[in-house]
Parts: C-alpha cells; structure tokens; sequence
C-alpha cells in the first residue's frame, strides 16, 4: 500500500491510523510514528489527518458507526455532485481522492442523523464566537488562574484564552474597541480571532507580539531565566524589549526563547533562539502545551457529565438553559486546547447552542 499517494482524508479513514490517533494500539503507534519520521514531506497532511480524526471521532452513539457514516456521506456527496452535472449513470464505487478531499473540506451532509462536516467547521464557528461575547473593556482589567491548575476566558472580542496556575493578563482599556492589547505575566495560550483592522497585541517584559489571528503558548514570568513564545498556527511578529530593537517572524512549529531575562542584575544581551517546537515522539504534540490540551474518552455519556469534565480541566463554568440537551449523549475521542474547540467537536456532531454570560458558558437547544 503506497501511503505517500494519500491525501488526509484517505489518512482519515485508514482504521489502522485512527488508532494510532487514538493512541489505542501500540503496533499501530510505533508504525505511525516511524513512518512519518521517515516521510517529512508529508508531516502537514498528517497533522490534518489527525484534525480529522479528532473532529469526526465525536458524534453521538457508538464509536463503530463513526467510520460508516463517514464512508456513506462521502459516497452521497459524490451521488450528489453526479445528480448536478446529470451524470448520474457510471458512479465509481469509491470517490476519487480528489472529490473526497474537496467534499471534506468544503461540505456537510447529514445522513442517518449523523452529521459528516467540513474540515473547516471548526475554524468557520469560530469567527462566530466573536458576536456571541461581544462586548467592551470600559477600564483596565485584570484577570487571574490564582491557585487554579487552569483557567478560562473568553475575550470580549471571541479571542479563547487559557491562563496557567499564579498568572494573570491585564486587558487595556478600551479592549475591543479602541484596540486588542493585553499584558500577560506568567504563562498563557491563545487562540485569537482574527481581525485585520484591530491587530491583537500581548505585552510581556521580554517582547511584545502583534498578530491578526492565530494559535500561540506565551511563556513569560516574572524573574524567571527563560522565557518562550511557541507558534502553532498562522503567524506572529516579536518586538524583543531588551538589547538592541529586532522584530522575530515566527512560523508554525517554531518557538522564540530568550534567555537571560531574570532579574537585569547582569548586563549581557539576552540570547535569543528560534527553534523547532518540542513535538513528542510518539503523538507528534507539542510538549509546550501539554499543560492546557485535554484528551477526552467518552462513551455514550450525557452532555451533563462531559461539562463537569470540561469545567474541570478548563476552569470555566458551564450551566445548562434547557434540560433536554444534558441528555444529548456523545462517544469518541478527541483532544481540545481550548473549551470552546471541545465544545465545537461535540456541537457539530449533535447541534446545541452556547454563549457567553459574563465568566459563565451557557448551553441550550
């Protein structure tokens, strides 16, 4: 089998890579792992492969329908696009991978109450959250993990936020108004909406960051030795505020330290470095977020108990407006940075709606 002629919805569907995925089978990790090391070139088509095992692993039912409704709505997508063109004699048993690619990307079907959704559902609802927490920050605002392992925010401008245990962010006046600009002391990760007009800034007392909307881990406290700034998704622009003025592009899966930040006492420049991310070996994650990801195993559990876990690990409120949807019983797989990206895995696989109440995440039908 030539797997270097997959695309990542044929990774997707391949039984012995959602294992692997899933971190389910040691053969079939070990297997994985060896071959993407062996294959570089393909490290980007992997890592969206694993987006989409992660996205269609939570749905409701069991986990052995999960491959079979992918397979059925992909074949109904093809039947479709046939039916349009009036081409509907000679329908290959199997889509092309190119029809399949382009159905995961850019089409939802719904069959057998099942709902098989594009690749981009996540990041599209995304851009919603913005107009469900939309508000402003009148004054300065400081807000506070304290002793909290985690904690999380939702910005007034949709921005997901996760502060780490004894650190804070002070949220500028006029936040979401007048400007994104925030100052982080301690540790933090972002997934910031992105806003071509109003650049989101974050303040630290080693570098400033300027992005449009992107997915980074800040690293940033007080007196410490070293501090990080680590890229997953899209790009950011550091401004290092010690020694001589230089501006850092990162890239995804590159990270800036600077070391030497402590406490002023010597008066050498700061070393800075930019290198790879620190990806374990075994499921390619970034070690540098380990503190924030959160994989969940659920089987058949009610909507009720998966927002106790999600409370917990994320340190968020979540309540319910209608006690329907707590029975909404979900299965699978999947890892989130964020409550709203898990929320969003759950949401496209049986439909609820959530919003934003002050520190409180209200779900209802």
């Amino acid at each position: 089998m030539n797997f270097q002629d997959y695309e990542a919805i044929d990774f997707a569907c391949d039984e012995s890579f959602q294992r692997y995925c899933r971190e389910e089978h040691e053969a079939d990790i070990a297997f994985w792992a060896e071959w993407a090391r062996q294959h570089p070139g393909k490290t980007a088509v992997l890592e969206e492969a694993r987006q989409l095992v992660a996205l269609l692993s939570a749905r409701q039912g069991g986990r052995m329908e999960q491959l079979k409704h992918l397979r059925d709505g992909l074949t109904q997508y093809e039947r479709l696009q046939h039916a349009l063109e009036g081409n509907l004699p000679a329908l290959p048993e199997e889509p092309t991978p190119v029809n399949r690619y382009h159905y995961i990307r850019y089409a939802a079907a719904v069959i057998g109450g099942a709902v098989i959704l594009a690749a981009g559902g996540y990041f599209f609802s995304r851009q919603q959250h913005a107009a469900r927490v939309s508000s402003e920050v009148a004054a300065a605002t400081v807000i506070s993990a304290g002793d909290e392992p985690r904690k999380s925010v939702i910005l007034p401008d949709g921005s997901a936020l996760v502060l780490r245990k004894n650190s804070r962010v002070e949220l500028a006046e006029g936040f979401n108004r007048v400007n994104r600009d925030l100052t982080l002391t301690g540790e933090a990760f972002f997934d910031v909406v992105k806003d071509v007009h109003r650049p989101f800034m974050v303040h630290t007392s080693a570098f400033d960051i300027k992005v449009l909307g992107t997915v980074f881990n800040v690293s940033a406290y007080t007196g410490h030795p070293l501090m990080e700034a680590s890229l997953f998704r899209g790009s950011v622009e550091i401004t290092c505020a010690q020694g001589p003025a230089q501006k850092i592009v990162l890239q995804p899966n590159q990270k800036l330290t600077i070391a030497g930040t402590a406490t002023g006492k010597t008066t050498a420049a700061p070393v800075l470095k930019v290198v790879p991310l620190d990806a374990d070996p075994i499921n390619h994650k970034a070690r540098e977020i380990a503190w924030v990801r959160n994989r969940l195993e659920i089987e058949n559990e009610p909507l009720a108990d998966i927002a106790g876990k999600l409370e917990k690990w994320y340190g968020i409120r979540i309540a319910f407006a209608d006690d329907a949807v707590k029975q909404y019983r979900y299965s699978g797989t999947f890892e989130s940075e964020t409550v709203l990206k898990a929320l969003d895995a759950l949401q496209l696989s049986y439909p609820f709606n959530f919003k934003m109440v002050n520190d409180t995440i209200i779900i209802s039908k």
